[in-house]
């Protein structure tokens, strides 16, 4: 009976050993997660690592430059050395003078920047040799230049310029009535649309913040050498593509559709339009002569295509369509072949329009804060879709983006 009591008392020690040991595994798994910030949110605790990057910020883009700072933080006692990771490349080791001390704030200049998707990682070992690594910080770096596009941020839709990183924001027009649609010419002219008096959409100009009507319509392009504007104007009551010389006179008619035609970009030699025509109720892109003449077809797809912008080496377009779906960015050989898809936003993305060298995009996607039109937001990548990044971020309407140096 004695040894059956002694058995019995020995498992009991046995679990209570086992709930102790399976406790301090338990306990040690939160602590980690509590440091990792798994935990943070739920248990209102700083999601902050003791490691952390603190500029650049994670997502941000970045004009590209010779060199670029990077700022991290040791926010606790016991750091002896620090070392930055680009892509996993180490670069310079910097050693703690007060270990004791907290925080260590330490810099170091990023050199040789390429553009495109770039990994920051700082890793930092304490005295005793571990080693703590901050949360991953992705950036891109975009070409240098400045942006125009359309904003409602002041109310009335008005045309704005910024840096390719979102940075200095200006604005460019001055009138009461809202302004869309903007072009950017190569002497720094810019051409949009306004309401005039008569209640039509008119096409002025700005130039040194002096703004004069140039032709009633929509959807100005200019020529790749300034001389000529193409827009969208009402003939008969249809919609056809023409063009006139940059002093607003000469108009040529490109096209004469039975219906719609409209949004015309240039070819890089300044012969063809590529335009969106609606024949048997769809619609797909043509290409025509400046001049005029037979069109040629470009695209054929059930799905509607629109917003052709031919790069500047002439090879490729891209377009916007909703032919899988949802309305995405697009780019096809100058004649129709090789399709690809370069966006996949849930709700949607517009707007391509090709950087001067022609190895970015810039776009809009319908990912703000806003509701509706108000979610628009400009990105930026590269031509084959990959390094997408978020130029702008706030509630408002910002959309019609065209890539153009500015003054």
């Amino acid at each position: 009976m004695k040894r059956q009591v002694t058995l019995w008392q020995a498992m009991i020690l046995l679990l209570l050993l086992s709930l102790t040991v399976g406790i301090y595994f338990i306990l040690g798994w939160l602590y980690q997660r509590l440091r990792e910030g798994g935990l943070a949110a739920g248990l209102g605790q700083s999601t902050n690592p003791s490691v952390q990057i603190v500029e650049p910020l994670d997502g941000a883009a970045l004009q590209h430059r010779d060199s670029v700072g990077v700022q991290a933080a040791m926010l606790e006692p016991g750091f002896v050395r620090a070392q930055l990771l680009v892509d996993g490349r180490p670069a310079t080791i910097l050693v703690n003078p007060n270990p004791k001390g907290a925080p260590w704030i330490v810099q170091w200049v990023w050199e040789d920047v390429g553009e495109g998707a770039h990994t920051l990682v700082v890793q930092a070992q304490r005295s005793g040799g571990r080693e703590e690594s901050s949360s991953p910080v992705t950036v891109t770096v975009v070409p240098r230049g400045r942006l125009v596009f359309t904003t409602n941020r002041d109310g009335a839709y008005a045309i704005y310029q910024m840096q390719t990183d979102g940075t200095d924001p200006a604005r460019l027009t001055v009138g009461p009535a809202g302004a869309r649609q903007p072009t950017a010419r190569n002497d720094g002219a810019l051409a949009f649309v306004t309401e005039a008096v008569s209640g039509r959409p008119m096409i002025r100009e700005v130039v040194a913040g002096q703004e004069t009507d140039l032709v009633a319509g929509v959807d100005p392009a200019w020529a790749p050498d300034g001389a000529r504007l193409a827009y969208a104007a009402t003939k008969d009551g249809t919609s056809q593509i023409f063009s006139i010389l940059a002093s607003g006179e000469s108009p040529t008619q490109a096209t004469s559709e039975q219906v719609y035609a409209g949004q015309p970009t240039w070819s890089p030699d300044g012969t063809l339009l590529a335009f969106v025509a609606e024949r048997e109720g769809n619609w797909d892109i043509w290409s025509t002569a400046v001049e005029g003449g037979d069109p040629r077809r470009i695209t054929e797809d059930p799905g509607m295509d629109w917003a052709p912008a031919w790069s500047p080496d002439g090879s490729t377009l891209a377009f916007v369509s909703n032919r899988n779906g949802s309305h995405q960015i697009y780019t096809m050989r100058s004649d129709g072949t090789e399709v690809r898809m370069l966006t996949e936003f849930a709700l949607g993305a517009e707007s391509p329009s090709w950087s001067p060298e022609g190895y970015w995009l810039a776009f809009v996607a319908y990912t703000g804060a806003g509701a509706g039109i108000n979610a628009r937001e400009i990105y930026l990548m590269r031509s084959d879709g990959l390094h997408q990044v978020r130029v702008t971020q706030n509630s408002n309407d910002d959309t019609d983006i065209e890539w153009g140096q500015m003054p």
